[in-house]
């Protein structure tokens, strides 16, 4: 289970996009900042591929607008640190552009993510489980997994935020008359989020609404999942957070984690 967070515990926090940080682990990372947290957020990619919401102005370069969006939410949380990994955004489907996050090779992104760990040494460290179907969460996910596994102990307690299936039905369900072009209607709604037996903590987040909002609102070139949700459903999602506890194995350091070490 998810202790309770300390005065100076370090919690890193690595996501494909910018608005992942908020539009999914957003209460969890407002929790541990509120209770003395020192939280980075290490982003992967700028959002180049993402659309801008409708009526939105030119956005020029989408990726700056929306790397400045992430600085803005970041602060609402009160994150302590971002860091931008420089790979590009993969899109959701089609074949990745060359030195984008999915175009990488695994080891790379696994590399990249245990200098970082290595570096900060938190004592908590949570990706989203890619369970939504987007291609460069789980690239993320299987990166830290992997780059946390290579890491000699002790090792920090690896979280993946988590969308449990029986909420992710329902979303489905109010998305069809919302957006009905939505890729993820293809999507199975049986595989569709994390299978429910599979969470392992249940955080109550509603003293921290008020910074997730403000968090959302700061994503202003980017569509929100909770727009047009009924209430009840709305709060499901931005009261409660779901998260599974993954075990590691493994004992190796990667040689640029040892390095790292070193210095």
């Amino acid at each position: 289970m998810l202790r309770e967070v300390r005065p100076g515990d370090r919690w890193l926090i690595a996501v494909a996009h910018p608005d992942d940080e908020s539009f999914s682990c957003g209460s969890a990372i407002a929790r541990a900042t509120m209770h003395g947290a020192e939280v980075t957020v290490a982003c992967a990619t700028r959002g180049e591929a993402g659309e801008p919401s409708p009526g939105q102005p030119d956005c020029g370069d989408l990726g700056a607008v929306r790397e400045a969006e992430l600085h803005g939410a970041a602060a609402a949380l009160g994150v302590a640190r971002v860091e931008l990994l420089g790979f590009r955004d993969s899109g959701f489907a089609g074949d990745p552009p060359p030195g984008s996050l999915c175009a990488a090779d695994p080891a790379e992104v696994a590399a990249v993510l245990a200098r970082l760990a290595v570096e900060l040494r938190p004592a908590v460290v949570m990706v989203l489980d890619g369970s939504d179907g987007h291609r460069d969460h789980l690239a993320v996910r299987t990166g830290m997994r992997a780059a946390l596994a290579g890491l000699a102990e002790p090792r920090p307690a690896l979280y993946e935020h988590c969308l449990p299936n029986r909420l992710m039905r329902r979303w489905l369900e109010e998305m069809r008359s919302l957006r009905p072009a939505a890729a993820y209607h293809a999507i199975d709604p049986a595989v569709f989020g994390r299978p429910d037996v599979e969470v392992t903590d249940v955080l109550d987040v509603t003293a921290v609404l008020d910074r997730r909002e403000a968090a959302i609102a700061a994503h202003r070139s980017q569509v929100s999942p909770f727009d047009g949700l009924s209430d009840a459903l709305r709060r499901q999602f931005l009261t409660v957070d779901h998260l599974a506890r993954v075990a590691l194995s493994g004992a190796h350091v990667p040689a640029q984690a040892e390095q790292a070490d070193r210095r």
